[in-house]
């Protein structure tokens, strides 16, 4: 009836169409559970993606919020920054109103100092003309001395007012001293500026004043030279008078006797006197000389040492620089006292030279240095890290102030100091350098200081330093050969 002829045709048209349904079948199952899969990995990929949506919407409405902070407190920081714009314009005004004031201050410090040199050179010249008159004093006062002696010798009267002619020695001295102790003293008081002589006591004459009331008026008001010449007209004719009155065989004799010794005495005298001049002149002379030569040198580093440290204290905010200036304990004999040295940095109160910090002290020394160098010039200069206890600005001042007051030797081999600094024995795999640099440039006409040129050799460690220079020279140990080496570069080859 079904047209199938037997049941194992039957199961053979069958089990075809059997298997490729099963086939079908697994191949349905497979592809639903690899949907599943990829359902289930989509939504897990979708969650996440929800999770970091929500996140970055926290964080975006936290960043505004951060963002609208930000914004006021930009707000406020312009606001303030607006204030501080203003102070500082008012400060550089302020500044600018004080770097006017201190350089007013400071020609009126160089003026004053002008004013005082020039009172001192009137006072050595008023001194000078104190002394001539003090010498002309004594000059007057010896013969004065010399007329009481003759009375005295002569038994001649004389009215007198104070003293007595019986104290009077009748030879030349001072007390009971010499005439050397005269002399003696006598320079010595006027070396220290003593305006009385010490001959004014020359043999007592000052202790005897004459009375001079009895001269008659003429005599008294006249001309001296003339009245003097009268009085010894008069003399000679008493004189002559006396003797033919009452001659005396001896007198003659002992009046000779009396000329002889009071001229062998006045001849003493007049030799001491002498040679207590020349005494005095060559003291004066080496005196003089001794203190135009300080004070030349003086002078001049008084001058230079303010000029070589505003070079090496000028900033483009201090244009000034500082001020240093040298002053004498003793401007009568510089040479027996000190010189102070005061030294002021940009914007800085003045005080003493040991107040002063480490960089400060060292600044004032190097000015005191290259004062000196304009004054006895030096061919060249070695600096052994002058530059330890200076910062970084004072280096670069030092190595600019070097730089333009050094000379140049162009078809020289570089000359170096070798540095006694090595390594550590425990790095081996380390060596240490030590640049000494030798700064040099062209020669100018003029240093900044007003002196001439030299080479500098600087032993630094510091590279602020010696990369200024136009060459440089590096101590180094070898570990290999456990020695030390020597590296040599030239800088200029790297100028641009």
């Amino acid at each position: 009836r079904l047209g199938i002829p037997s049941l194992e045709a039957f199961e053979k048209l069958l089990l075809p169409a059997t298997e490729a349904a099963e086939e079908r079948r697994l191949q349905f199952r497979t592809q639903l559970s690899r949907l599943d899969s990829q359902l289930s990995f989509e939504q897990q990929q979708l969650d996440e993606a929800t999770s970091k949506l929500d996140k970055l919407v926290k964080a975006q409405q936290s960043t505004a919020a951060s963002l609208e902070s930000l914004r006021a407190e930009l707000s406020r920081e312009q606001a303030e920054m607006a204030g501080f714009v203003a102070q500082i314009e008012g400060l550089r005004r302020e500044l600018a109103a004080l770097t006017t004031k201190y350089g007013d201050a400071t020609e009126d410090v160089h003026a004053a100092r002008h004013t005082l040199e020039q009172g001192q050179k009137d006072l050595d010249a008023m001194n000078k003309d104190l002394q001539a008159r003090a010498t002309e004093m004594d000059r007057a006062l010896a013969e004065k001395a010399a007329v009481l002696r003759k009375c005295k010798i002569e038994d001649i009267p004389l009215p007198l007012l104070r003293g007595s002619l019986q104290a009077l020695p009748l030879e030349a001295g001072v007390g009971a001293g010499s005439g050397s102790q005269l002399t003696e003293s006598y320079l010595s008081q006027l070396s220290l500026g003593d305006t009385q002589s010490s001959s004014m006591s020359i043999d007592g004459a000052d202790d005897i004043a004459p009375d001079y009331s009895t001269l008659p008026q003429t005599d008294r008001t006249g001309v001296p030279g003339t009245v003097e010449q009268k009085y010894i007209a008069d003399v000679a004719r008493l004189t002559a008078e006396i003797d033919a009155l009452n001659p005396n065989p001896h007198a003659r004799e002992r009046l000779e006797s009396a000329r002889a010794r009071l001229h062998e005495i006045e001849v003493e005298h007049n030799a001491a006197r002498q040679e207590a001049r020349e005494s005095k002149s060559t003291f004066q002379a080496v005196r003089k000389r001794r203190h135009d030569v300080f004070m030349r040198c003086y002078n001049h580093l008084a001058t230079a040492i303010d000029h070589a440290y505003k070079a090496l204290t000028q900033s483009p905010l201090f244009p000034l620089g500082g001020t240093a200036y040298l002053a004498l304990e003793d401007p009568e004999s510089p040479y027996l006292a000190g010189v102070k040295y005061h030294a002021m940095p940009p914007l800085k109160r003045f005080r003493d030279m040991d107040q002063l910090s480490g960089g400060e002290k060292t600044v004032a020394a190097l000015a005191l240095l290259f004062s000196l160098q304009t004054f006895r010039p030096a061919p060249f200069f070695v600096l052994d890290e002058v530059d330890a206890a200076l910062d970084l600005a004072n280096v670069a001042k030092l190595a600019n102030f070097l730089r333009e007051n050094a000379r140049s030797y162009e078809d020289e081999d570089v000359e170096a100091d070798q540095a006694d600094e090595v390594a550590d024995e425990a790095m081996t795999s380390h060596y240490s350098l030590r640049q000494s640099a030798r700064i040099k440039r062209n020669a100018p006409e003029e240093a900044s200081t007003g002196g001439s040129a030299s080479q500098f050799i600087v032993i630094s460690l510091k590279q602020a330093l010696f990369e200024r220079a136009q060459s440089l020279v590096g101590i180094y140990r070898d570990q290999a050969q456990n020695s030390s080496q020597v590296l040599t570069l030239d800088l200029d080859q790297f100028a641009s």
